[in-house]
């Protein structure tokens, strides 16, 4: 609770002297809960997580007549999730017989594959692979 009082200097004859006025400001502590929570109220307002697919993968699903349907692509936002709390940065994401290289901190998926092209296929600069 913020209130304000007079600051009265005591002179040396004994006589008050009014200064001016203080604000006091109660102790630092645990304040009651009045609502939700800060982080609670941003939850509600950031989106929901979202795959980005480069403009480089969304060709390379096309040529390659690979589909994601619902299923697959809940999988990989988990897949996400899980590498983001892990601190992997390049990813690769194996998800029922694609290879899907993937950015975590952006969620952008580089570059797609199926299975028949990754036999020979070898993949650099990636720090982390999940099974999805």
């Amino acid at each position: 609770m913020i209130s304000t009082t007079d600051i009265v200097r005591i002179q040396p004859t004994g006589q008050r002297d009014t200064v001016g006025t203080s604000t006091t400001v109660p102790p630092p502590g645990p304040k009651p809960a009045a609502g939700p929570s800060f982080a609670d109220e941003l939850a509600q307002v950031q989106p929901e997580p979202f795959v980005h697919f480069s403009k480089h993968a969304q060709q390379r699903l096309q040529e390659r007549h690979i589909d994601l349907g619902k299923d697959e692509t809940d999988r990989l936002h988990q897949a996400f999730d899980a590498l983001a709390r892990k601190g992997g940065r390049q990813s690769l994401v194996l998800l029922d017989g694609v290879a899907l290289v993937v950015h975590v901190q952006s969620g952008t998926v580089v570059t797609a594959m199926g299975s028949d092209e990754r036999k020979e296929a070898v993949f650099t600069q990636i720090d982390s692979v999940a099974i999805a």
